[in-house]
């Protein structure tokens, strides 16, 4: 074999080289596509302030619903919350009986590097049968009654039902409230509340 047959096919093996790996980095370009609302059924938003007081006190967000057809498998809370320096009532999320918080991810307070978030932010549960929560969640809530300084950030909270392919029977509501007030004597903390059906 001469040496112009050995350059050939030396030519030909690394042309072939190079188109297998040609088709093979297209091939990883269009997995790589990131799907945007793959399994999402349905999107909620909300606005809430302490409009009842005089505090500037609010959050607003989106609730993402993920199943298929009357499936829930997953819901996430993307919230932004403010709250006002004189406020030690916060901002609270109640989630619904027959769901569980997988986790929660928070910023607030924000721009305060020596104040660890994960301390402003605690989960109750309820283990009374007749109501209709299960867990509640606060952020910036002082449960001795004295405000915290207020502050921003964004919470995220991520539920997953306690049983797979639950479909609902009843309207399925997050409730959320915000703000405190004194009243005659008495002091009242989730001053403005609204419940937002999401299925």
């Amino acid at each position: 074999m001469g040496k112009r047959s050995k350059y050939l096919i030396l030519l030909f093996v690394l042309i072939a080289i190079g188109f297998i790996l040609f088709l093979l980095n297209i091939n990883t370009d269009e997995s790589n596509e990131p799907t945007v609302n793959g399994n999402i059924i349905q999107v909620k938003n909300f606005d809430l302030d302490a409009k009842s007081t005089n505090l500037k006190t609010m959050t607003e967000g989106t609730i993402f619903v993920e199943g298929e057809k009357e499936q829930i498998d997953h819901i996430k809370i993307v919230a932004h919350v403010e709250i006002d320096p004189t406020d030690w009532g916060g901002v609270a999320f109640y989630i619904p009986d027959q769901w569980s918080v997988s986790s929660i991810t928070s910023s607030y307070p924000e721009h305060q590097s020596k104040l660890k978030p994960a301390d402003y932010v605690s989960t109750w549960k309820n283990s009374s049968d007749d109501s209709s929560w299960r867990t509640m969640i606060e952020i910036g809530r002082e449960r001795d009654l004295t405000a915290n300084g207020g502050g921003t950030g964004i919470i995220v909270i991520d539920l997953s039902p306690d049983q797979k392919d639950i479909t609902p029977s009843d309207p399925l509501k997050i409730g959320i409230e915000v703000g405190s007030e004194e009243k005659n004597g008495k002091k009242v903390m989730g001053t403005d509340s609204v419940e937002v059906p999401v299925f």
